[in-house]
């Protein structure tokens, strides 16, 4: 195999690596903000079962406090929520997109690959 094509294939090979990487810091990602959105949907459940008189408090670091408006901090999580979403579908797109690469990537390192080697027969 002559240098030129074993650097072009170390290359796509470097590629490759990066896109798995990139891959999983996505996929990680998105899992997170699932996990939210699912707590996210149960406390609001959860919102809709309390009495208009039951207080209610909100955790913010390591203090809770009395919420006086119910409503406002089922508005907040509901935007909350409606943006983890619209994170979650930008992170899908974005995985697909860096999956396709790496797909296309592989596919350049084979078909090299198998060139170089119907080449040296």
């Amino acid at each position: 195999m002559d240098q030129n094509l074993s650097n072009y294939i170390q290359n796509q090979i470097r590629q490759a690596q990066q896109l798995e990487s990139q891959i999983e810091q996505v996929a990680s990602q998105r899992y997170q903000l699932d996990a939210r959105i699912k707590e996210i949907e149960k406390t609001l459940k959860e919102l809709e079962g309390v009495e208009e008189n039951t207080p209610v408090y909100k955790s913010v670091g390591s203090v809770l406090y009395k919420v006086d408006n119910k409503k406002k901090i089922i508005d907040d999580l509901s935007e909350q929520k409606e943006l983890s979403e619209i994170r979650v579908k930008t992170l899908e797109k974005q995985q697909k997109n860096l999956e396709d690469k790496y797909k296309e990537i592989e596919n350049t390192i084979k078909q090299k690959y198998q060139e170089s080697g119907k080449g040296a027969q």
